[in-house]
């Protein structure tokens, strides 16, 4: 038999990519006529692109840990955390290899610690990454003295991984971030979507108790998927202290909610359920685009702030269409809701 074709599903199923092309085409055509600016320039994709790549990155770990059920409010200062413990290691040591490698290891069990007391205290993450996140931002000022400081002078490798200019496309040039970038989204894809681990990621923030009763553990799973999360936090880092050229307190915070928003927007559900890498993506070029938009026209900071507010406002609201329509569809399939993710 013939499946009837749905406009509604299809239309549901591709919305962010048409809001993001209709954004492109929209600050094309303002910025052409107030500046004489194009903004679908070569130049200034590639410059989106390199000034978002490590938020693309950090999607990338808050994607696994949505997916599987949680969220983590203290990926900001951790980004901040694991700046400053490079910066102080390739400083002291002078060594690339040891900074990156300690970094990445004190960001794994860090972020892993999230997943422990999650899964011991079996409780919604909100509270504890909101402890682990004062706890990382009064650590991060102990370990440079209490003072705001500011690392200059970082081994160029840092650039070359993270802020190297590499000849493209018609003179214009791409960020070696960018690269990365790619690669690790391809990564965590393949890892969600290929592998056993990503189907039980996705079983775990659906239905924990099913993922329980298949012989999986629960707990397990979770300290996992924040462990991963946290190599992927690293990598973040360190493109952008490659991109940016030094390390400081400040870099990486409010890197969470950006990340959650273009999440969300791009049709990730907060809590599982559904979604994937590329979903995260569009939603977070959807914020990237805006925000550069903005800058091309000198808008006033204060209402990229209001902008940024409705955006998330917009993703709690697409957020919540989407849950109902899962529901009214099972309800059709089965003539009931299907069971709410509980916390186990």
């Amino acid at each position: 038999m013939k499946k009837k074709f749905d406009f509604s599903t299809l239309l549901r199923k591709f919305l962010m990519y048409i809001v993001l092309i209709v954004l492109l085409i929209a600050f094309q055509v303002i910025c052409k006529s107030a500046t004489g600016r194009d903004f679908l320039s070569l130049s200034n994709v590639m410059n989106i692109l390199g000034q978002n790549a490590y938020l693309l990155i950090t999607g990338v770990g808050i994607t696994f840990i949505m997916l599987g059920g949680a969220m983590d409010l203290s990926t900001g200062y951790l980004l901040s955390t694991i700046g400053i413990i490079m910066a102080l290691i390739d400083t002291a040591s002078g060594s690339f290899v040891l900074a990156m490698g300690l970094g990445i290891i004190c960001s794994v069990v860090i972020s892993g610690f999230n997943g422990v007391m999650y899964a011991w205290l079996r409780v919604f993450p909100f509270i504890i990454t909101l402890a682990t996140q004062y706890i990382l931002n009064g650590a991060t000022y102990l370990l440079s003295g209490g003072v705001q400081k500011t690392y200059k002078g970082l081994s160029d490798a840092f650039k070359v991984i993270g802020g190297a200019n590499i000849p493209f496309l018609a003179g214009s040039s791409i960020k070696s971030g960018v690269i990365v970038m790619v690669i690790l989204v391809i990564i965590g894809a393949l890892i969600l979507n290929k592998t056993h681990f990503g189907r039980n990621v996705y079983a775990l923030g659906s239905n924990p108790d099913a993922v329980a009763l298949s012989g999986v553990s629960v707990a397990k799973m979770r300290i996992a998927i924040f462990a991963l999360a946290g190599l992927f936090f690293a990598f973040a880092q360190i493109v952008n202290i490659g991109k940016i050229g030094s390390a400081s307190q400040s870099m990486g915070l409010g890197a969470e909610f950006t990340a959650m928003a273009g999440a969300m927007l791009g049709g990730i559900k907060m809590g599982g359920g559904g979604g994937k890498i590329n979903n995260m993506v569009v939603g977070t070029l959807i914020i990237a685009v805006l925000n550069q938009g903005f800058n091309f026209m000198n808008v006033n900071q204060y209402w990229q702030k209001v902008a940024l507010g409705i955006v998330l406002l917009f993703a709690v609201a697409i957020d919540e269409m989407q849950t109902r329509a899962t529901i009214n569809a099972a309800k059709k399939v089965s003539g009931k809701a299907p069971a709410q993710n509980q916390a186990a």
